[in-house]
């Protein structure tokens, strides 16, 4: 049991970190509990590899396990009220309908169930929402620039919400793992510091080894000189300040210190950095032109043409420093067409507290696939993070027609009739 649990923990990273990895989506399927969950991996199998045969009798044979264990009953969405009682479909309730067939009416309206044995439970399977309340629901999110945390309205050009002060933009390098000439600069320069520092252990080994091996001077008594400590005594001091001059000491200790500062800050990829390289460059071939017009020559061509190749080499790395800034909007993610890739990219969103942007993708779920249970439990939690009380209550009553004894379906209600209480 531990090592199954392991294995879905393992698997449920590296489909976050790769939603295209159809091996893993069908490895997941195989270890994960609810027949929800094995659906939701298997069409994302699908939806990779539309003709993977595994993928696709292991969903046939989730649905019927499904099937058997209890009639499906596939509730009407807010957008499939009687044609008589509906207006003209707008463009935003076109995009909410199924793509399924529409469920044949029933004889009578399903029995309303209560979800809690507490009898003051608020949520019920209550008759179908009003027209008005269709209309609202459906353009509530039309706005792709409520702020994607909270759905309060912001200005495009808002860098964070004024209401929640959530972030709303999003800044990615143009090469996130950098290219092959970067790293190849950042190991020029990291050779070149332990380089200059292997050096200096040589030149300090020639001047003061042999007193470090005759105990007169040891290694924390030369530092101390150094930073103006007397740790040792006057003569042998005298020795070691007349060897290596402070002056010295110092222009190579912080050579060192800056160079280690730079290759931090190539490591980090500021690009205050990067721009300091080229304008280092730029007076490198400043100069090289200025030693030309002295003294023209082969040489003085050699050295100008010398300057510019590291201006060259800076302008092929530069895509390493730069950054990209691209908007969260209130929007469906560009490039998802399955209820399944909607359904994941809403559970990204509610992991990191954007709400509303969450609801957007698990309303298009939800309409992709109207008798998912687990589609309707993440529609009304999110609905109720945004304190939208009453659309999570019309969203949980598909849930309970779907499965009223249902755990996830029976806790929401409770905290739901908490949070209203």
């Amino acid at each position: 049991m531990g090592q199954k649990e392991t294995a879905r923990n393992l698997l449920t990273r590296v489909v976050e970190q790769d939603e295209r990895n159809l091996t893993a989506w069908l490895w997941l399927s195989g270890v994960v509990d609810n027949l929800d969950d094995k659906e939701v991996c298997l069409e994302n199998v699908l939806a990779l590899d539309p003709e993977n045969q595994a993928a696709r009798q292991g969903l046939e044979s989730v649905r019927g396990q499904r099937a058997a264990a209890q009639p499906v009953y596939v509730p009407p969405l807010i957008s499939d009220l009687p044609a008589s009682s509906m207006s003209p479909l707008t463009p935003a309730q076109a995009i909410l309908r199924p793509r399924a067939p529409e469920p044949e009416p029933l004889a009578a309206e399903p029995k309303a169930s209560r979800v809690s044995e507490n009898p003051d439970a608020w949520v019920e399977a209550g008759p179908l929402p009003s027209q008005d309340e269709v209309n609202t629901a459906l353009s509530e999110f039309e706005d792709e620039t409520l702020c994607p945390y909270c759905a309060a309205p912001t200005q495009p050009k808002d860098k964070k919400c004024p209401t929640c002060h959530g972030t709303l933009w999003k800044h990615t390098r143009k090469n996130p793992g950098g290219s092959v000439a970067f790293w190849f600069l950042l190991g020029a320069i990291l050779i070149e510091m332990l380089g200059g520092v292997y050096g200096f252990i040589v030149i300090l080994t020639a001047l003061f080894g042999q007193m470090v091996a005759s105990g007169q001077l040891a290694p924390e008594q030369f530092f101390g000189l150094y930073v103006g400590i007397k740790t040792a005594p006057p003569d042998i001091a005298q020795t070691v300040l007349t060897r290596l001059p402070p002056p010295v000491f110092w222009a190579f200790a912080i050579s060192m210190a800056v160079q280690f500062v730079q290759v931090v800050l190539l490591y980090l990829r500021w690009q205050p950095m990067y721009w300091f390289l080229v304008g280092m460059a730029v007076l490198s071939i400043l100069l090289a032109i200025a030693r030309l017009a002295m003294s023209p020559g082969v040489e003085g061509w050699m050295g100008v043409g010398a300057s510019l190749l590291p201006l060259v080499f800076l302008f092929r790395i530069e895509g390493d420093f730069m950054m990209e800034h691209e908007r969260y909007w209130c929007a469906p993610d560009k490039g998802i067409h399955t209820h399944s890739a909607f359904y994941q990219r809403g559970r990204e969103y509610a992991r990191k507290k954007m709400w509303a942007a969450a609801v957007v993708h698990f309303r298009r779920a939800t309409a992709g696939a109207p008798s998912n249970v687990a589609y309707h439990v993440a529609l009304a939690t999110a609905y109720a993070k945004l304190n939208r009380y009453e659309r999570a209550q019309s969203v949980l009553r598909g849930a309970q027609r779907l499965a009223p004894d249902n755990p996830a379906v029976r806790e929401l209600a409770d905290l739901l009739a908490a949070a209203r209480a």
